[in-house]
């Protein structure tokens, strides 16, 4: 593993989100407008199960970083889905870890992944990590324990993205739904969100989870997934009544202001546009 950090954009920021004891579990965003990326450990009482890898390389080196000063070994790396902000910055980072998806992530990976490094890396240059740490174990829909801890893997569909995988520690009251909620941070929204808004919309009146860990924010309780459908709702209506991208973004930058990962707008925007004719 490489440890060395050239800091060339500034800090993430880092939470305890849940301490019972038994367990913690940490997350890392990035900065807002570097994405706002989450991504988490959860501690076990002997071992680290990490979720999702960054996008930027030294957000991956400072993932790792958080993780060895908890001073216990990675068991398991979950990448939840195929988009590159959860997986291009951890390669470097993470070489030596083993790393899980879903079978179809694992498929599409192997795929888009190399293609995706080799355009980042002509784009952005050192700030895209070397290499890809690709999953190499698969992980199906139903109940583990972990070091004595109860996970619950689901496979959720057409959200955010096609497929993804969403883990539930019910012990914690913890969801890691990733990009499912965006909290204060605009959404990657590419075509129809029914049922993103559906699986939202279950997280929210699930009463076993108070803690819902996003994507791309900060830690957040089930107050941002009202948020969320109500963002949603205003992406429709914005794109329903203009007429062109520009059009589109400055009302929707002028409605959430303050939201984080705005630079995601103009990825979305052409594949939105494009979907809509």
């Amino acid at each position: 593993m490489n440890n060395t950090m050239t800091n060339q954009l500034p800090n993430a920021s880092i939470y305890l989100v849940r301490d019972n004891v038994k367990v913690k579990v940490h997350s890392l965003v990035s900065p807002a407008p570097m994405f706002a990326n989450a991504t988490h450990i959860v501690e076990l009482a002997e071992e680290l199960i990490l979720i999702d890898g960054q996008f930027f390389a030294q957000y991956g080196q400072e993932f790792r970083a958080l993780a060895d000063s908890l001073q216990k070994p990675i068991a398991r790396f979950y990448v939840t889905h195929d988009h590159p902000d959860h997986f291009l910055g951890m390669g470097d980072a993470f070489a030596d870890v083993k790393v899980y998806a879903l079978p179809e992530i694992k498929e599409s990976l192997s795929k888009v992944g190399p293609h995706e490094l080799q355009e980042k890396q002509q784009h952005m240059g050192a700030l895209i990590a070397s290499k890809l740490a690709l999953p190499t174990e698969t992980v199906e829909p139903g109940e583990e324990t972990i070091g004595g801890v109860k996970f619950i893997f689901e496979r959720v569909l057409n959200t955010e993205s096609p497929s993804a995988l969403v883990i539930k520690l019910p012990e914690l009251g913890i969801a890691i739904v990733q990009d499912i909620l965006y909290h204060n941070a605009h959404s990657f929204i590419t075509g129809p969100v029914d049922g993103w808004k559906a699986a939202l919309t279950q997280v929210r009146d699930d009463e076993d989870y108070d803690i819902i860990l996003p994507g791309h924010g900060k830690p957040a309780d089930k107050s941002a997934i009202d948020n969320a459908l109500i963002y949603l709702d205003k992406c429709g209506k914005i794109l329903a009544k203009t007429n062109g991208p520009e059009e589109y973004k400055e009302a929707l930058l002028e409605a959430y202001p303050s939201y984080a990962a705005a630079k995601l707008i103009d990825i979305y925007i052409p594949i939105l546009f494009g979907n809509k004719k």
